[in-house]
């Protein structure tokens, strides 16, 4: 099997990041929730808004690259940003009102629900966070989500304060996959018409 390199991925990335995540995401519950008809378009800027200078600054963009071309993302929320106070007010940036403004307000209220249900169904201990990690499917079965996984679990065991690596779910098919790398459901929540499974990997 060909090595699989994971790497920090930049702003430059962006293009390719929103092709593996538009792939991988298509026909997603979640997806279809946020955006319904108009995933195409307001999936790209939400995945530009992903990409902005200070949201890569304040989490990680890991990238997997099998024979030199990305197959995998994920984005992930360290520790300090899992447990920082959430009734902060923090000033959006630029593309953060674009995102808004472009999607609309009854999709960005949908992603809002969630972000909710997520702040109050996360570890209260120091954690890092997998928010989103996709494949390309014409990458599936080559081991690329295990060593996206695999990096994100070794980066919580060598962090001081981490206790484990949590995520959310929203297909039966997943939380299978995640259990066989040593996740258990914390809770399971409907969103609307979604099932939203919640997991976490101690460390």
């Amino acid at each position: 099997m060909s090595n699989i390199e994971i790497t920090n991925l930049t702003k430059k990335d962006t293009d390719n990041v929103i092709e593996i995540f538009s792939t991988a995401f298509k026909n997603y519950p979640l997806m279809e929730f946020f955006f319904k008809d108009t995933y195409e378009q307001s999936m790209k800027h939400l995945l530009k808004s992903m990409c902005d200078e200070k949201s890569i600054v304040e989490n990680l963009l890991l990238g997997a690259f099998l024979e030199e071309k990305l197959q995998g993302v994920a984005f992930i929320t360290p520790p300090k940003l899992t447990t920082s106070n959430d009734n902060t007010e923090s000033t959006k940036t630029a593309s953060e009102e674009q995102f808004a403004i472009a999607i609309g307000e009854e999709a960005l209220m949908r992603i809002e629900a969630y972000s909710n249900l997520k702040k109050t169904n996360k570890p209260s201990s120091p954690h890092f966070y997998i928010n989103t990690l996709g494949v390309h499917p014409q990458s599936h079965g080559k081991g690329i989500g295990s060593a996206l996984l695999s990096q994100v679990h070794q980066m919580s065991q060598q962090h001081s304060d981490s206790q484990g690596v949590a995520l959310d779910t929203q297909t039966q098919k997943n939380v299978g996959y995640y259990q066989r790398f040593g996740y258990g459901i914390s809770n399971t929540v409907k969103l609307e018409n979604v099932e939203n499974w919640f997991m976490f990997r101690p460390n």
